[in-house]
């Protein structure tokens, strides 16, 4: 049955919280928005993962990060001090769940599922995005640019070729580049590439924060309201749902769980245990310069992307299993500039850095959906690199669940309830 004029308290003002709350407010219902910081005027947006990501819409992203060999790739990757993932080993007895989750979900047959349910939900994107982007109607996105891949040898060109088959079967388009078209293209890279492959469906999203101030925005003319105050948990009642939070208690009939890294605890307070972990994200940005840089462009094995935008170029990415209450590695960040002057010699001066955190679930597939323990209480989060490509899509699945509607989409495998240590 269709619900509308519903009262749905939103935890979590990042692009997957704002992103849910605008769509629940199209489709009739009364939203509150629940965060610490949320980015409204005269609030600090820097501690959001929304705030210092690759700044791309990436439906390229179909893959799983636990693919076929990775159990004996790790361990070398995490012993070479420049390699794309790190791990604080104090953390290893926290993370022993997630990492046994993910190393079931890295055989080939399960892969395959995994890609395919991913493909689905990528091929979704624009259908979340674009009304969202219309209200918001300040941000004009990059579309047509495309992102690119590079890669150093022939050996490792002819590697992708069945994945960039993979991802045209699946609808998203994508070619092979050789060495000249990249120079006519990207005349200031490094010419360290024999090739690349070209992601046409990607594109650049100029200020993610500049994009969550605007869904703020038009949430507020909509009717929404904001509480600045930290989620402590969820409890059912009689009538609906409160929220526990560092001020008042917040009810409602719907709760939404959409707090990115923090969800897991938040989760944890309501009496539902999510097999979720934190990447430690980082940025180093550098001085903007018109024509220096065209594309996002990445080299897959270094593990970031260096993104133009008007106000900086930004080189973000990297994984680090650590949790939430560590200071940021000064050696990653060193690491990451040093990758992106390679990349680009004539970078300029090193103009700001960054830490965030990513709710990373071990199969790679966000959480969305209603709980297990009660079906009033729904989860968006576990969106890992992913969070602003999925954001507009999990608020309209979202809002089609609470609406009492058939999503667009079988959310099954996205459910919070799923078993992630049989996957």
């Amino acid at each position: 049955m269709h619900r509308t004029g519903l009262k749905v308290a939103v935890i979590g003002g990042g692009v997957v919280g704002l992103s849910t709350a605008l769509w629940l407010q199209r489709s009739g219902h009364q939203v509150v928005v629940i965060d610490p910081a949320p980015p409204l005027p005269g609030i600090g947006f820097r501690g959001a993962a929304s705030f210092g990501n690759a700044a791309t819409i990436a439906p390229s992203g179909i893959f799983p990060v636990a693919s076929p060999g990775i159990l004996w790739r790790v361990p070398g990757m995490m012993l070479d001090r420049e390699g794309p993932l790190s791990l604080y080993w104090a953390d290893l007895p926290d993370l022993l769940p997630w990492l046994t989750a993910f190393v079931l979900a890295s055989g080939m047959k399960k892969f395959d599922r995994l890609t395919s349910e991913l493909s689905g939900l990528m091929r979704l994107v624009e259908s979340g995005h674009a009304p969202l982007m219309a209200e918001a109607d300040c941000v004009q996105p990059r579309r047509g640019e495309g992102s690119i891949h590079l890669y150093r040898s022939t050996a490792e060109m002819d590697g992708v070729r069945p994945a960039l088959a993979r991802r045209n079967h699946e609808g998203i388009r994508a070619r092979l580049l050789s060495r000249d078209e990249i120079r006519a293209m990207e005349p200031n890279l490094a010419e360290d590439y024999a090739g690349g492959a070209i992601f046409e469906d990607c594109y650049i999203l100029d200020s993610p924060e500049d994009y969550c101030r605007e869904l703020a925005r038009a949430i507020q003319r909509r009717g929404g309201q904001f509480v600045q105050a930290r989620c402590k948990g969820v409890d059912s009642t009689t009538d609906g749902v409160s929220v526990r939070t560092s001020g008042r208690a917040v009810t409602a009939d719907r709760a939404v769980i959409a707090a990115g890294a923090w969800s897991r605890r938040i989760a944890r307070a309501s009496g539902q245990r999510l097999n979720m972990n934190t990447e430690r994200g980082y940025h180093v940005a550098f001085a903007p310069h018109a024509g220096l840089l065209n594309h996002a462009v990445m080299y897959p094995s270094d593990g970031f992307f260096l993104t133009p935008l008007d106000h900086q170029i930004r080189a973000a990415g990297t994984v680090e299993l650590g949790g939430l209450d560590k200071p940021a590695r000064e050696v990653r960040l060193r690491v990451l500039e040093a990758k992106a002057r390679r990349m680009v010699p004539a970078l300029g001066e090193r103009q700001d850095q960054w830490l965030g955190f990513r709710p990373s679930s071990p199969d790679s597939k966000p959480f969305i959906g209603p709980s297990a323990r009660d079906p009033r209480i729904l989860f968006a989060c576990g969106h890992g690199h992913m969070g602003v490509t999925l954001a507009g899509i999990t608020g309209l699945l979202i809002s089609q669940v609470v609406d009492g509607k058939t999503p667009m989409l079988d959310l099954a495998p996205f459910s919070p309830g799923r078993p992630l240590m049989r996957i």
